[in-house]
């Protein structure tokens, strides 16, 4: 096992070492992939970081099957470079290492009826907290392989098991592609364009509409077919090529809070209407949405006020003392959270 100059880590290069180390080891632990999310997560205080990005191989690449098996430290990039050749796509977005774009799914689907990591994620190899490793669901499509346990991962920000190595569904890349933004938009025309392009049958592959905080609106996306229609859509609906301006996260200052949540595009002028000033967003095309605040008493208002509007809100991004505050999350939402997380992490150790 390598050491890291990170106080207080430890950097396994094989699941056995890994394992090894959650048995002699009876503290609090913190995953850590490569650590592009870190900063969206709570404080994790005296926490022992351990770092998955050395446990990093592609094991398994079946073109035919359109599957492929990855170690959790794989960065997304060295995945998509191995698939390009064989003319597949994992499709969903986000970057980072593969185990922590599973474990965060920050973004979800491009689009409303896309592709997400939930569905994507065939089967996963695993070890508890207490070093025990297990398997769960499979590495091809098609299989009767019991309870979906791995797909538990998804969302859990590492707090419930160490994926070790994940089995992915693949797609073929579409024919022709062409990247789009159109900037400059009012919040209504905006919204128009979204709506226009969700209720197209194919094409759209993702979808993305960012407002920036002097009130203007770009909608960014990609689309996918063959030449002559990406060509005919681009015309169709007054599309703007040009290269990927995609962002995973939204853009934050210093002192800004975070919001994430889920919201339709039809809730977002009264969600709009509802905060203070004039918040940055980023909205993607499953619905997934970040709101950017101008400090605690901005975000603290704006959770106040969103169950009025049916919704609900987590601060992602911030002083490490605030991450984690919510709405109210429903007495059935957080008793299935403590009971998963008291079955499968009885004592408490990922933190």
């Amino acid at each position: 096992m390598s050491t890291t100059p990170e106080l207080g880590a430890a950097a396994p290069r094989s699941r056995a070492e890994l394992q090894d180390l959650l048995r002699a080891t009876t503290g609090p632990i913190r995953l850590v992939g490569g650590g592009s999310r870190q900063h969206r997560l709570p404080d994790p205080a005296d926490a022992l970081r351990v770092r998955l990005d050395g446990l990093a191989s592609l094991d398994r690449l079946d073109g035919p099957d359109q599957t492929c098996s990855v170690d959790c430290g794989l960065p997304r990039s060295e995945l998509d470079a191995a698939l390009a050749p064989l003319g597949l796509e994992l499709p969903c977005p986000g970057q980072g290492t593969l185990g922590g774009l599973f474990a965060a799914d920050p973004i979800g689907a491009a689009t409303s009826d896309g592709p997400s990591p939930r569905t994507l994620l065939l089967g996963a190899e695993a070890v508890l907290a207490d070093g025990t490793p297990f398997r769960s669901g499979a590495r091809v499509v098609k299989s009767v392989a019991g309870f979906d346990v791995h797909k538990l991962v998804v969302g859990s920000v590492g707090r419930l098991f160490v994926v070790t190595r994940l089995h992915l569904r693949l797609k073929p890349r579409p024919r022709a592609e062409q990247w789009f933004e159109n900037g400059g938009l009012a919040l209504s025309e905006a919204l128009a364009l979204v709506q226009r392009l969700r209720q197209l049958a194919t094409g759209v592959l993702a979808l993305q509409l960012e407002r920036d905080s002097d009130g203007r609106c770009s909608v960014r996306g990609r689309i996918g077919g063959r030449a002559a229609f990406v060509r005919e859509l681009v015309r169709a609906q007054g599309l703007a090529a040009s290269a990927c301006t995609w962002r995973d996260q939204a853009i934050t200052g210093p002192h800004d809070e975070v919001l994430a949540m889920q919201v339709l595009p039809s809730q977002l002028p009264a969600l709009l209407a509802a905060v203070p000033a004039t918040p940055t967003l980023l909205w993607h095309g499953g619905n997934r949405c970040e709101l950017v605040l101008a400090g605690s008493n901005h975000s603290d208002a704006v959770l106040a006020v969103l169950p009025s509007l049916s919704l609900g809100a987590r601060i992602v991004g911030g002083p490490p003392e605030r991450r984690g505050r919510s709405t109210p999350a429903d007495a059935a939402t957080t008793r299935l959270t403590r009971d998963l997380a008291s079955t499968l992490d009885p004592n408490g150790r990922f933190v």
